[in-house]
């Protein structure tokens, strides 16, 4: 397992608590501490990962992490066995992962484009979503690894289409994180109880996932939209809306409520007051 952050830390647990040998590595010792009391093999690095694994899932931030275990110092790629599966669970674009998935098969190896969707408490309980890109024969043979994590695994096409999934996802989240922010912030601005609106809101046609996620992911979503230093790395939801504009550039695809919605979360105004005691 590569990346112990608030998703990779929990796929780890999950995976330990499935009775597999389960090698780790994180930039920060103390997710490989904890993991290691738990019964992980804590690694000094990718590769050694790698060595120790049939199947490595990577959960690094970006594409530019994600290039970095595979391909560079210590990288994955040194010592992957022929036959071993990668599996990407971060989300990039189609483009790097079907890139990283022809260096991997030139070794012999095999991808699966595998972006995950549910949240830290899904990964605590077991109920992530994968979408997937790759060969069904490959997907077979990590089914059993990616149940002791995963809840819903649905093959999308070759690699890159979970890529290509995910960001459809994300596109329709992240708006509807924003214009739920929004409708909350017009409701308790006129007066109504938040716990009312959130109620009648989950009995109309307005009821979505998110909403029923908001008590617990409403503050984290939240402050992925709060204004940060220009040189920071964008949280999650704004990254991935950048990578929805760049996918969506890439297929000629016009995507005018997506642009807008990007814009905004990266201005840092889409914070607003859901909750008067807030």
């Amino acid at each position: 397992m590569l990346g112990l952050g608030v998703i990779g830390k929990p796929i780890a647990g999950r995976l330990i608590k499935a009775g597999f040998g389960v090698a780790v590595y994180d930039v920060r010792d103390e997710p490989m501490v904890e993991l290691k009391k738990a019964g992980a093999t804590a690694c000094a690095s990718p590769a050694e990962v790698a060595k120790a694994s049939d199947i490595v899932v990577s959960l690094v931030s970006d594409a530019a992490q994600t290039d970095d275990v595979v391909f560079g110092p210590g990288g994955i790629v040194a010592t992957l066995q022929p036959g071993a599966i990668v599996v990407i669970g971060s989300t990039l674009g189609p483009t790097p992962v079907r890139r990283i998935a022809e260096a991997l098969a030139a070794k012999g190896c095999e991808t699966l484009d595998a972006p995950i969707s549910g949240g830290y408490l899904s990964a605590y309980e077991g109920n992530l979503s994968l979408m997937i890109g790759g060969t069904p024969a490959t997907l077979e043979r990590a089914l059993p690894v990616l149940r002791a994590f995963a809840k819903s695994i649905t093959r999308a096409g070759e690699v890159g289409a979970g890529q290509t999934t995910k960001l459809a996802h994300q596109l329709v989240c992240s708006v509807n994180v924003m214009t739920l922010l929004e409708g909350l912030s017009l409701g308790v601005a006129g007066g109504v109880d938040p716990a009312i609106l959130k109620q009648i809101l989950r009995e109309g046609v307005a009821d979505s996932a998110v909403l029923r996620l908001w008590d617990d992911l409403g503050p984290r979503w939240k402050s992925m939209l709060q204004a940060t230093p220009p040189e920071a790395m964008p949280p999650n939801l704004r990254k991935d809306l950048h990578l929805v504009l760049e996918l969506a550039r890439e297929l000629g695809v016009n995507l005018y409520v997506g642009t807008q919605a990007s814009l905004i979360a990266d201005s840092g105004h889409a914070t607003g007051r859901d909750d008067p005691r807030l």
